[in-house]
């Protein structure tokens, strides 16, 4: 079941990091705090924001803290989880690019 659940975790993380960065979202709100944090993409937040990877990498973050405290993973491995959440957005951002 573990491993079910880090699979999915994976895919969620990929999921929202890709909404984060790319779509407009809800009423525009992705688009608008993209805008609101650097409309010119001038400092490495600007960019960052704009970055699926760049953003999984954070989005990971809170989902491998979540899978420790409710036992999914044993809490000392929280910053496996979260590399390898990071990682897993990575895999499959560049997947995609291949296709």
């Amino acid at each position: 079941m573990t491993i079910a659940l880090l699979l999915i975790a994976a895919l969620a993380t990929h999921r929202l990091a890709y909404a984060l960065s790319e779509e407009e979202g809800p009423f525009s709100l992705f688009m608008r705090l993209r805008g609101a944090l650097d409309p010119d993409q001038q400092t490495w937040l600007g960019r960052g924001v704009n970055c699926v990877m760049c953003v999984g990498f954070w989005v990971a973050l809170p989902l491998a803290v979540w899978l420790g405290v409710v036992g999914v993973v044993d809490p000392y491995l929280t910053p496996l989880v979260w590399w390898g959440l990071a990682g897993a957005v990575v895999l499959i951002r560049r997947w995609e690019q291949k296709r």
